[in-house]
């Protein structure tokens, strides 16, 4: 007999995923239980379930053996959450089977995506008006460690693991984000990795499909002299999209590997983890004209064959669990490498390519955009056209150790929940950027006689402190939960190529304080006020000031048997933004990473979220979601920068690459053995550079409607089919003109999976 946990795309969850609410529908309509209780929500709907079946006076063997029983829904408990946290779940992940965390962050309110490549390769994400550019205002974890490459001296994101390795997405906002950090303004995300098993395990998921898309997953674990141990591998690749001039390759290959063992020592339990992932990706920056990008958007110009980006990933981490009488303490030791060399095309030796492509028929420009497609360039004369292409070399290390406590006790009036933390975290870049030159000859790149030019040879590194304190407490209808975070920095700079380094230390106290109240059964108001902060980076600047602001948001959510409301509006006061340029961002060799301190600026919005499951029969169940975010982000004061997202800033002007408006539906039919799923997700348009009415379709983004499509059905007993169609209108819009000229969305693609499970949990 079948029985099926349905989740929905994201659920709301708690900040330590504890007190669970949750329905139980048994086959005849109307009937079920809710309840709420500590622990995993399975053993709650089993508890549920037994005082279902002690009402009807039925025994549980006998009962099993009649109907199905279905866990249709699964939510926190209103009462003891005060912030802004939602969770894709695991069943969801595998569902839609997105390699793209794009896609898998699309079910989640608040959050907005500026796409790059197609393939969410280096995702650009924000929250809640923070910038998307290379997710370098969000505190990225994998199982509660950041994973960014250096998240304090150089936090562009240009590694993220495989989502396909991952059993949930969490999205923490508001004053639960401040036990996280550094970045606490917009919020952080959390990778929920599948656990080591505690019986035998053996997963091989096989996948092909358009433009050449090939996977592989193999996981495989069992018990091992007490220790359980996990083995995982991950591959992932595609011929590309897009069409080079000339011909060659525009696709990418990643493969990942996580080797897991854990067991009890002693009084706790101790984890040991390593891991190795690699890249290798014929990836460009280099965009298209206007009108190219209208008549033929998947072309790319010749002037970019050579494109390439290459990086390698270890990683290790070790972490021991014990309990001491009420405190439960967790400490976790990690130590992370990553080494990137990206070739690409940088520029022209005599003119800024972003001009070229935004004003490609003057005469001057004309014959640059001849090269682009591959022209000869000898007839020319002089330099000013030659192509320069650059390898951004970097090194990034990033270790350290964190402690965390959770200790649990009751009051005559007063529960308390306390969390604790503290953490030394240690990071540092290597940069060496060179150039070279290069002319168009018969159609091909060759390189001239101009020599190499070394553009940056410099080490940005930080040594930071950081402790963190929260107390829920519940009283009656009322939890609040006051918390603080404390961060002391120390980072230093040194710049080869000028021969100076400078230092800066500082530290910062970021209080904040959140509350609920359940004003009736299933119904709660809920608040939060805290100080949002993003550390300033090494860098010769003179004036590297961190990013502030005080971050406040109000709403309330609703549970019943209509499914689960939830409505937040949020409102955050910058006193000063702050953004590193990037070359994602469009900027030249003269102003990378450095940082613009943009002062004062207002983001406001409201995030809203319906889930509903409807039970169509005993065995269908119809799974709605549907999430909008409206998000208002404007300057207040005026300012000039070399960062071409903003250039000469006037007060009141909006900020780039933020939708206004996005919002996503997701609907599903569960019979008993099969799923299919639809999703669909519109972005506003957005604008490419700060400012203020309306903009031209050749300034900013189109707007977008992206239908997704996903279909499985169990084979046997231990075999799923799965077939998945992103795209399905197969609408090519551009989704981003930076850092140079028009880049489109990736067009309709699919994919079969065969997948073979086989899981023994037998207590051994």
């Amino acid at each position: 007999m079948r029985r099926r946990l349905y989740t929905p795309p994201y659920s709301w969850l708690s900040e330590m995923n504890e007190d669970v609410r949750f329905y139980v529908e048994k086959s005849a309509p109307g009937s079920g239980c809710v309840g709420r209780i500590s622990g995993r929500a399975l053993l709650g709907a089993a508890i549920c379930l037994g005082s279902m079946l002690a009402e009807a006076g039925e025994s549980s063997s006998e009962a099993m053996l009649d109907e199905e029983i279905v866990v249709v829904g699964m939510f926190e408990d209103p009462d003891r959450v005060s912030g802004s946290a939602h969770r894709v779940e695991q069943e969801v992940l595998e569902a839609f089977g997105h390699d793209d965390v794009s896609r898998i962050l699309n079910f989640v309110p608040g959050v907005y995506v500026r796409e790059e490549d197609g393939f969410g390769l280096r995702p650009n994400i924000g929250l809640r008006g923070g910038s998307a550019d290379r997710s370098q205002k969000v505190a990225l974890m994998e199982d509660g460690v950041l994973f960014a490459p250096a998240p304090y001296s150089a936090p562009a994101a240009y590694f993220f693991p495989l989502t396909a390795r991952m059993e949930a997405v969490e999205v923490f906002k508001g004053p639960s984000s401040i036990e996280y950090g550094p970045q606490t303004i917009g919020g952080a995300i959390n990778f929920v990795s599948a656990p080591v098993p505690t019986g035998d395990l053996l997963d091989i998921s096989l996948g092909g499909g358009s433009d050449g898309y090939r996977s592989a997953h193999l996981r495989g674990g069992t018990q091992v002299g007490g220790f359980g141990v996990l083995a995982e591998y991950l591959h992932i690749g595609s011929d590309g999209f897009k069409s080079l001039d000339g011909g060659g390759d525009t696709g990418f290959e990643k493969n990942e590997l996580m080797l897991k063992a854990a067991g009890e020592v002693g009084p706790g339990a101790l984890e040991i983890r390593l891991g190795y992932a690699d890249e290798v990706s014929d990836e460009t920056y280099l965009g298209l004209t206007e009108s190219d990008a209208r008549s033929s958007p998947l072309r790319r110009y010749g002037a970019s064959a050579l494109d390439r980006m290459d990086w390698e990933w270890f990683g290790g981490r070790l972490t021991w669990n014990q309990s001491l009488g009420d405190v439960d303490l967790m400490a976790v030791g990690y130590l992370h490498t990553f080494e990137r060399a990206w070739r690409k095309f940088n520029n022209f030796a005599g003119a800024a390519i972003g001009d070229v492509l935004a004003n490609p028929d003057g005469p001057f420009n004309r014959l640059l955009v001849d090269v682009l497609e591959g022209e000869d360039t000898d007839g020319l004369g002089g330099s000013f056209d030659d192509i320069r292409i650059g390898t951004n070399d970097r090194s990034f290390l990033s270790g350290g150790t964190q402690l965390a406590l959770a200790w649990d006790y009751s009051g005559d009036l007063i529960d308390h929940d306390v969390r604790a933390g503290l953490r030394y975290h240690y990071d540092e870049i290597e940069r060496l950027h060179d150039e070279f030159g290069y002319e168009q000859l018969a159609g091909a790149l060759q390189l001239n006689d101009q020599g190499r030019i070394i553009t940056a040879d410099n080490t940005g590194e930080t040594h930071a402190v950081s402790a963190w304190i929260r107390d829920q407490m519940t009283f009656g209808r009322w939890t609040l939960v006051p918390g603080l975070r404390i961060e002391a920095i120390s980072n230093e700079f040194d710049n080869a190529l000028a021969g100076q380094s400078v230092g800066n230390d500082y530290e910062v106290f970021l209080p904040g304080i959140g509350a609920s109240v359940e004003v009736f059964d299933g119904f709660n108001l809920l608040g939060g006020v805290h100080k949002g902060f993003s550390p300033a980076v090494p860098s010769l600047s003179g004036d590297l000031e961190p990013e502030e602001s005080v971050n406040y948001e109000f709403g309330g959510r609703w549970l019943n048997s209509l499914g689960r409301l939830e409505v937040i509006g949020y409102y955050s006061d910058y006193s000063n933004l702050t953004a590193v340029c990037t070359f994602s961002a469009g900027c030249g060799q003269d102003s990378l990473d450095t940082q613009t301190n943009a002062g004062e600026v207002i983001t406001q919005g409201i995030e809203a979220g319906w889930d509903q499951s409807i039970r169509l029969s005993s065995s269908l169940t119809l799974p709605i979601h549907v999430s909008y975010t409206y998000t208002d982000a404007e300057f207040e004061e005026g300012f000039s920068s070399t960062n071409p997202q903003f250039g000469d800033v006037l007060p009141g002007d909006e900020l780039p690459y933020i939708p206004p408006h996005r919002a996503n539906a997701s609907l599903g039919l569960l019979g008993s053995f099969w799923d299919l799923r639809l999703s669909v997700t519109y972005v506003d348009h957005m604008r490419d550079q700060a400012g203020s009415g309306s903009f031209t379709a050749s300034e900013g983004s189109d707007s977008m409607t992206i239908v997704d499509l996903a279909a499985q059905m169990e084979v046997g007993a231990h075999w799923t089919i799965a077939l998945r169609v992103d795209n399905v209108l197969d609408e090519i819009d551009i989704v981003s003109r930076r850092p140079f000229g028009a880049r489109p969305s990736k067009p309709q693609t699919f994919r079969v999976e065969a997948r073979y499970q086989l899981a023994r949990n037998d207590g051994r």
